[in-house]
């Protein structure tokens, strides 16, 4: 048995056309460009990533605009804005405890062991999927894996202003890929 769903909107002779989406497009076209504004503008030099060092100044990093943004090693402790972030680990690959949740054929999980820092006045979020994301050499972006077996929780909830989170970020990325990278976009303008 089968159920025809009729159209919205009868086409046929006779019919009246149907109304352009114009208005539409036109407000959504004029939030777009108000929204890029806003953040064009409200970018500043303090949400620029920043190595601290062991007294928690920030290190300066010379002058200058860079074409690429700063790469930070493992162990480094980065001041972004208001959040100090360190990537304490990698494990790549990361092998499954459990036969049945395994990456897809042609792909591995990589791990990464995170702690985020709230130096801010007022208590932040942080969310795993929203914060978060592995980029590779070819700029392909992936998001977290939800079914990778970490053996730890995920750095998400509220920070408290001077708390930490600590967490691990499982991706699951091609097994070819390359150069990969964390980024983290807490930074409401990062």
């Amino acid at each position: 048995m089968s159920t025809t769903i009729p159209p919205d909107h009868d086409d046929g002779p006779g019919a009246a056309p149907r109304p352009q989406p114009r208005r539409r497009t036109r407000v959504l076209g004029i939030a777009a460009v108000a929204v890029a504004v806003v953040l064009a503008t409200a970018s500043t030099d303090e949400n620029e990533p920043a190595r601290v060092d062991d007294a928690g100044a920030a290190a300066s990093g010379g002058g200058g605009e860079q074409a690429q943004p700063e790469v930070f090693a493992v162990g480094d402790l980065v001041k972004l804005g208001d959040w100090r972030v360190q990537v304490h680990g990698v494990t790549d690959p990361l092998e499954s405890t459990n036969e049945f949740l395994t990456p897809a054929p042609g792909n591995r999980w990589v791990a990464v062991d995170t702690e985020v820092t709230n130096m801010g006045s007022e208590p932040q979020a942080v969310s795993s999927l929203l914060c978060f994301e592995a980029v590779d050499d070819q700029n392909r972006s992936y998001t977290l894996a939800v079914t990778a077996d970490t053996g730890s929780a995920t750095p998400d909830g509220e920070v408290g202003p001077g708390a930490a989170r600590r967490g691990t970020l499982a991706y699951e990325v091609p097994a070819d890929a390359a150069g990969l990278r964390l980024v983290f976009k807490c930074d409401l303008f990062s």
